[in-house]
């Protein structure tokens, strides 16, 4: 692949930032006892750092996507990536649990903006035969991060101690900045001048808020986890409402309801999420609990997945300038469903290559589907408005992902209720891996149907 020198400055920049987000999110979970320890943290309190950081993320995809429209994605991509860093560095220092949640929430915030710039910058830079390779560099560092991040979180806080898991993320972000400040001048800037949607922002942000602390509520207090899903739902509405009625909305619903490719591809990609998501959590317990595998082992073996991912997307990318990209993107749903269901029949005496084979055809699945719908959305939203579809492609990842979670918890709670998860509850466990396997396995029929009615409208 040949490309301009300020383009490879870009590639590395970008490559380099998408990498760290995920790494943080996979990475932390890595060190959460030890940061329990040293913060004397309860055990609701270690949960709500992945909650708080997922918040922050889910609340300003969409935010972020527009505000690289209007006053630039080049300086979007900077600012949020020097809040991430700096958040990142401070939470090596802080001592007091409730200040760490604060900065959590303020690091998701800073990835969601950089990460909704991220693809709109490769997009717009990117010359239309590349699209799908510059896209690929960067859904390789994705899953390069997310492998990266259990393994390479615990030799650091064995050795160093964990909150230099955070001034090593930091010190990485910066030299990113820095390349992004020195070398990359390319800005765009499709809707300069024109007003952001601040109240349409209030209403998602509390929407957003209440399906992430409804999702973490509903296994320990199901009346309130209802209630905070059940006003997700009416702000939810209110905020589609609103929308509909704003010359400049985050939420494009008249561009969703005029182009039939960009909402099913959308919702296929909302589908797939909501499908695969959960599978390292139920695995992981699995091979833990079930196998007698040490932490380190089951994160080495959950591994497997995302490289399987960050190998097989340089390929995908090859494949996307040669055959049709709906095409490409219905064969990687099938390779997900696959996975899923071998996985959803699971037993304590299943062959562990069986369980890799399973793993191997996920992540293969989901590199081979998300690359060509994301290029297809970015494609048909065309230059104009390709900064909001890159956070609104965020915004339904991270949706896609806490419904996933919901379903889970639900689940759980009505197979073992408050019992956790042990030797002696493991067959209520492995009933629950069964049913939602096999559901996330069948979901993924119904983003199949997707792909396939996209092709019908045209691709």
């Amino acid at each position: 692949m040949s490309v301009c020198r300020e383009h490879r400055w870009l590639l590395l920049a970008v490559c380099a930032a998408q990498f760290f987000m995920p790494f943080m999110m996979a990475g932390v979970n890595a060190v959460l006892p030890a940061i329990s320890l040293s913060l004397d943290a309860s055990a609701r309190e270690l949960g709500l750092i992945g909650a708080f950081y997922a918040l922050g993320l889910a609340v300003f995809q969409l935010a972020g996507g527009l505000w690289g429209d209007i006053w630039g994605r080049r300086r979007i991509f900077l600012v949020g990536l020097a809040i991430f860093s700096l958040s990142g560095a401070l939470l090596g220092f802080v001592e007091n649990m409730t200040l760490f949640l604060f900065l959590r929430l303020v690091q998701g915030l800073g990835g969601a903006l950089y990460s909704a710039s991220s693809l709109a910058l490769l997009a717009s830079a990117a010359p239309p035969s590349m699209r799908a390779s510059y896209i690929g560099l960067s859904s390789s560092a994705v899953y390069s991060g997310i492998a990266c991040g259990p393994p390479v979180a615990g030799f650091v806080a064995d050795w160093f101690g964990w909150r230099w898991l955070f001034w090593g993320n930091a010190i990485a972000g910066g030299l990113a900045l820095c390349i992004m400040l020195l070398w990359v001048r390319l800005e765009w800037r499709t809707a300069e001048g024109a007003s952001f949607d601040w109240s349409g922002c209030v209403l998602y942000a509390l929407a957003m808020t209440c399906l992430t602390f409804g999702a973490s509520h509903i296994g320990d207090a199901p009346v309130w986890g209802m209630l905070l899903l059940a006003g997700f739902l009416a702000l939810l509405g209110l905020f589609c409402f609103k929308e509909l009625r704003t010359a400049m909305p985050m939420l494009d619903l008249k561009m969703l309801r005029r182009c039939r490719v960009i909402s099913l591809s959308l919702l296929a990609a909302f589908i797939n999420y909501a499908s695969f998501f959960g599978l390292l959590f139920f695995v992981s317990i699995y091979l833990q609990t079930g196998r007698g595998f040490s932490a380190r082992e089951a994160g080495l073996f959950l591994a497997l997945q995302s490289l399987v991912q960050a190998a097989a997307t340089p390929l995908t990318a090859r494949l996307c300038r040669r055959w049709p990209l709906g095409r490409i993107a219905a064969a990687g749903i099938l390779l997900c469903g696959m996975g899923l269901l071998i996985t959803a029949f699971l037993t304590l005496e299943t062959p562990l290559w069986l369980l890799a084979l399973a793993q191997a055809l996920v992540g293969a699945g989901v590199a081979v589907f998300v690359l060509p719908n994301t290029a297809i959305i970015l494609e048909k939203a065309g230059d104009a408005a390709v900064g909001r579809a890159s956070g609104l492609i965020g915004a339904v990842r991270t949706g896609g992902q806490l419904s996933n979670m919901v379903i889970i918890t639900v689940t759980l709670a009505l197979v073992l209720g408050h019992q956790p998860v042990s030797r002696e509850t493991l067959d209520g466990f492995m009933t629950a891996l069964h049913w939602d396997l096999l559901l996330f396995g069948l979901f993924n029929l119904a983003a199949m149907g997707c792909a396939l009615c996209r092709d019908r409208a045209g691709e």
